[in-house]
């Protein structure tokens, strides 16, 4: 009788071992989880306050979230607008200041990006957004 405890012991300690395990696996990953929240709440709160400062919606994305994507937020704010204004100012774009980015707009981004030496993935980031800024303002004045 003995000798059946020696094998079951070792076999529940082992049980007990990977449970273990397993709740710190899983504490980890809803700390993860959390985080990850607060960073988007975090986000999130900064784009409301961002559009209710420029009264108009900015999209933040990422290329690699949506490669049609032409724009994203940072510290000086365009619209879809404004883009479609600056590529026509420089050149690039002759349809309508409609605010709607379709394949003539995302064709424009591309041959800005191009003929200025950057990226050419049609998205609106820092640097593509610093020399539409210089059409956007040099078509106002």
């Amino acid at each position: 009788m003995r000798w059946r405890w020696l094998l079951v012991l070792p076999l529940v300690l082992l049980l007990v071992g990977c449970s273990t395990v397993s709740s710190r696996r899983l504490n980890s990953l809803e700390t993860k989880v959390n985080t990850l929240e607060a960073k988007v709440d975090s986000v999130k709160e900064r784009q409301s306050a961002t559009e209710s400062q420029t009264g108009e919606s900015s999209a933040i994305v990422t290329s690699q979230e949506n490669q049609g994507s032409v724009y994203e937020s940072g510290k000086a704010s365009l619209t879809k607008k404004d883009i479609q204004q600056a590529l026509k100012n420089a050149g690039y774009y002759d349809g309508a200041i409609d605010g709607k980015i379709g394949k003539n707009t995302k064709k424009a981004i591309m041959e800005f990006q191009k003929a200025n030496g950057l990226k050419a993935d049609r998205v609106v980031g820092p640097k593509t957004k610093s020399l539409l800024l210089q059409y956007l303002t040099v078509k106002a004045q």
